[in-house]
């Protein structure tokens, strides 16, 4: 009898607990393991040319070295028990660029990701109150580090040899930072440190970062390359972009969770990074009930001066806390809370119906979306509308598109999704949405270069098909939820839907942080939700 089973080409001992390695019989291993194994043996993945692997929650811990020197891994999906992280885990995974982590993940080992030279980012986890040794040496391709404001230690070699790095940020509990930390990172050169640090500050004069001392002559710890300062764009250290997410019930919130301080406040921060806004942008309006046909540049009107009104003070926005990972069915509505009446208008008014809906579904994948005759949208050349686009503007009760001319770079989505929970509605009937959320939306499209703006109001979430196409769509695009609450407590069944399937998340535990970097251009997807009081 032999002494392993194989399943899905893989090797596991008889009892199915431990995942002994590839089945070298086989060429079925696809990349994921099944759900089942508690256990993975230490070589399990040794010589595998696979470039994605996917561990399944039923393995709650890892041994060390598990992914090393695997360099055709470009993706890993850790499982979402998993509490400890083994050392050396991706050690010389030089392919790497993405891994889904565990929002439970509060400390990081030794040489985690050391030698991932291919890594764009580090997936920081809140709560890490350590970086320690050569946790993060080599990842040349990084260029920037937010650390998380609980970390309190950088060990020796933490992120040396990481070449492109040009940013650095700092938390305010940091206390001890080792001389050679950031040994070999020649291209620093901006040093930030949260205001909150007694120890640790930022000379006027050059830039560098200094020490405190009681001797009365403060050590130099972290030079700057002898380049323009003040000029480089802090892009986004995720915190739990790669992982899933879930909403916290209501229950769970306090009272005093506010969304976030003033819009206004990030004025300010954007002001001392140098930042400067992009041009005017245009904007194109889709009627109640069908979106503008055959748009042209004589359809496209200026809009009004980018000069921002003094009553977007008013309005409060911010990042909603760090990414949980998600435990509920795959269409991602995890409430079940009933939506009040107003609630249920809002969300099937002007609508698609199921009939309607099940052809533009149907359609999804091709080139283009069917549904209502009468719908057509040709924007020109880059701003073209791909067909799943098409589906959401279709799908909804009112819709407008804003039109932006980025000054920098545009990221590799430029579409910037608004949802608003209510519109305005004139003394005629004219449709439309609040000045202050427009102006708020241009004001974010401005500071990430993005190149159009979708405005969308009545998504029919009451649909369960809508609502499986909508979680899948909108996965991956930067997306704002603007709604009348001043707190999570106070949303409403229909915003906390949206919040849920928009990966939006509620926690308040990085509000203050993340308004900071939804201030500054940056890699990661804007999760945003706003105050509107639809004044």
């Amino acid at each position: 009898m032999s002494d392993y089973t194989s399943k899905n080409g893989l090797l596991f001992t008889n009892d199915m607990n431990t995942l002994v390695g590839i089945d070298p019989a086989s060429s079925e291993f696809n990349g994921t393991v099944p759900y089942g194994p508690k256990e993975i043996a230490d070589e399990a993945f040794a010589g595998t040319n696979v470039s994605s692997i996917s561990l399944p929650d039923s393995v709650k811990e890892l041994p060390d070295c598990l992914f090393e020197n695997l360099t055709s891994l470009t993706s890993v999906k850790l499982p979402l028990s998993l509490q400890v992280l083994p050392p050396y885990l991706f050690s010389g995974c030089s392919k790497l660029t993405k891994v889904s982590m565990p929002s439970v993940v509060t400390e990081f080992p030794e040489g985690l990701f050391y030698g991932c030279s291919s890594l764009p980012e580090i997936p920081f986890r809140a709560g890490i109150q350590e970086i320690p040794e050569n946790c993060c040496a080599g990842c040349s391709s990084i260029k920037s580090v937010v650390l998380p404001n609980t970390v309190a230690k950088i060990h020796s070699k933490a992120f040396a040899g990481c070449k492109s790095l040009e940013a650095v940020v700092l938390p305010a509990h940091l206390y001890e930072l080792s001389d050679d930390a950031f040994e070999g990172c020649d291209s620093i050169r901006n040093i930030r440190v949260d205001d909150g640090n007694n120890l640790f500050y930022v000379s006027e004069e050059d830039g560098c970062l200094y020490e405190k001392s009681i001797e009365g002559s403060d050590k130099l710890r972290l030079k700057v390359a002898p380049v323009e300062k003040n000029k480089i764009e802090f892009y986004e250290d995720s915190l739990s972009e790669s992982s899933e997410v879930m909403i916290a019930d209501s229950d769970d919130l306090e009272d005093d969770d506010i969304f976030s301080s003033e819009i206004g406040a990030a004025d300010e921060e954007i002001a001392s990074m140098g930042i400067e806004e992009a041009a005017p942008v245009t904007q194109v309006e889709a009627a109640p009930e069908e979106v503008e046909e055959n748009i042209d540049e004589n359809d496209v009107k200026n809009t009004e001066d980018d000069k921002m009104s003094d009553n977007v003070d008013d309005m409060l926005a911010d990042i909603m806390g760090e990414e949980k990972a998600r435990v509920e069915s795959a269409s991602g509505v995890g409430i079940e809370a009933e939506a009040s009446a107003e609630d249920s208008a809002a969300s099937n008014n002007g609508a698609v119906t199921a009939g309607e809906l099940e052809n533009l579904f149907s359609s999804a994948g091709g080139d283009e979306a069917a549904g209502r005759d009468d719908v057509h949208i040709q924007l020109k050349d880059r701003l073209a509308l791909d067909s799943k686009t098409k589906i959401l503007i279709e799908s909804v009760g009112f819709s407008k598109i804003e039109l932006c001319e980025p000054a920098g770079q545009p990221p590799e989505d430029g579409d910037l999704f608004v949802i608003a929970e209510k519109i305005i509605t004139s003394d005629i009937g004219e449709h439309t949405f609040s000045d202050k959320l427009i102006t708020c939306a241009k004001k974010i499209a401005r500071i990430h270069d993005f190149k159009r703006i979708i405005f969308l109001y009545a998504l029919p979430s009451d649909n369960e098909e809508f609502q499986q196409f909508y979680f899948h769509f909108i996965n991956k695009r930067n997306v704002i939820f603007a709604c009348e609450a001043s707190s999570p407590a106070t949303l409403s069944a229909y915003g906390k839907m949206i919040c849920e399937q928009s990966r939006i998340s509620l926690d308040s535990n990085e509000l203050a942080e993340q308004r900071k970097r939804i201030s500054v251009k940056n890699d990661m997807l804007i999760k945003l939700v706003i105050q509107d009081k639809y004044e």
